[in-house]
């Protein structure tokens, strides 16, 4: 969440046009606060260069002002350009050290880079200055989350709910992380929670979703994932679990229609191919499911899963030359993954017989071989 400063009310298009005029009017009376004003206007209506533009006049006629690099810094932030967001920000810092708001967003711009140090760092900051500031105490959680660190992330969590115990944001973010912990009652009874506040919560249905599937709770996860499509009918995520639900129970029919829903909604969802994947191999369709990995691994060449599985699919229609590469290749992402290094030995084995099998056929002298 972003504050900006004297930000004023809703304004329709035809003040758009009424400011823009005003800027070249305003040689005579023309002030820094004007142009702030100005700025924000354009912010509002997410013209940001525009706003961008107000922001830097505002500098300009006065270097000491913390509210314009600020406002300017969350103009950037919005357009993507999170360097000069953090170059703004640290200007306003410089100028006012007791800036709470500049370091939570600073705070923000960082984690968006994925700098998470960076931005708990500044968080914090954000906390000294401000010991009530949900918002910190809520994405700082959210960093630690990020990094693994899962009790400091609940910590966090705890000291939003403290402040402001209505918070559905910050109970689905505790869900999740006692979720991550492996404390699937207490996630559920945090997604709950976040539904009492918030019905209209489509990610903690999800996420209490995910929660029942973990417990084997197949239909209650179902349910969940079908009430978050009823809010938001434009849920890939959704559909993708529910397709994994449908499949644990072996409807897979179903679990391939959802996936292919997921996928009309988002046609970048890795995950959605390699579960539609699993689901065409179930069924015998290799093809399919080989067709599924590698699109799997068009959007994400990292997938060792999806390498590992279409391994699979290969050496079931007997390529074991290509399931022997796809298991390589799986390993040479994960050296750790068990799972694919048994899958080349027994693709190797079955080699290395179809090869003797083969050696004795061309000559019955081999047959006496002692290495068998």
């Amino acid at each position: 969440m972003k504050k900006i400063i004297q930000k004023m009310g809703s304004i329709g298009a035809v003040l758009v046009l009424v400011l823009i005029c005003s800027i070249g009017s305003l040689s005579a009376q023309e002030s820094a606060e004007n142009y702030l004003k100005q700025g924000n206007e354009y912010y509002s209506l997410a013209l940001y260069d525009l706003a961008i533009q107000a922001y830097t006049r505002a500098i300009e006629l006065n270097p000491k002002y913390a509210e314009a690099y600020y406002n300017r810094g969350n103009a950037y932030s919005d357009k993507g350009d999170l360097d000069r967001a953090i170059v703004d920000y640290t200007e306003a810092l410089k100028i006012n050290p007791k800036y709470a708001d500049a370091y939570y967003n600073r705070g923000n711009a960082y984690s968006d880079k994925g700098d998470l140090d960076r931005a708990i760092a500044d968080y914090t900051e954000a906390l000294k200055i401000n010991p009530k500031y949900a918002e910190a105490y809520n994405n700082r959680g959210n960093a630690y989350a990020k990094k693994g660190d899962l009790d400091r992330a609940i910590a966090d969590y705890n000291e939003v709910l403290k402040i402001n115990p209505k918070d559905a944001k910050a109970c689905y973010n505790r869900g999740n992380a006692y979720s991550d912990k492996g404390d699937l009652d207490r996630a559920i009874a945090d997604f709950t929670e976040a539904l009492k506040i918030n019905p209209k919560f489509a990610e903690a249905y999800t996420g209490r979703g995910v929660a029942y599937a973990q417990k084997g709770e197949l239909d209650r996860a179902i349910a969940d994932y079908t009430e978050a499509l009823k809010i938001n009918p434009k849920y890939a995520e959704a559909y993708n679990n529910r397709g994994l639900a449908y499949a644990k129970k072996g409807d897979l029919d179903r679990a391939i229609a959802d996936y292919n829903q997921a996928l009309k909604i988002n046609p970048k969802l890795a995950e959605a191919y390699g579960n539609r994947g699993n689901a065409y191999y179930d069924k015998g369709d290799l093809d399919r499911a080989i067709a599924d990995y590698t699109e799997a691994l068009k959007i994400n060449p990292k997938d060792a899963e999806a390498y590992n599985n279409r391994g699979v699919a290969y050496a079931k229609k007997g390529d074991l030359d290509r399931a022997i590469a796809d298991y390589t290749e799986a390993l040479k992402i994960n050296p750790k993954d068990a799972e694919a290094y048994y899958n080349r030995g027994l693709a190797y084995k079955s080699q290395a017989e179809a090869d003797y099998k083969k050696a004795v056929e061309l000559n019955p002298e081999f047959a006496k071989s002692p290495y068998k």
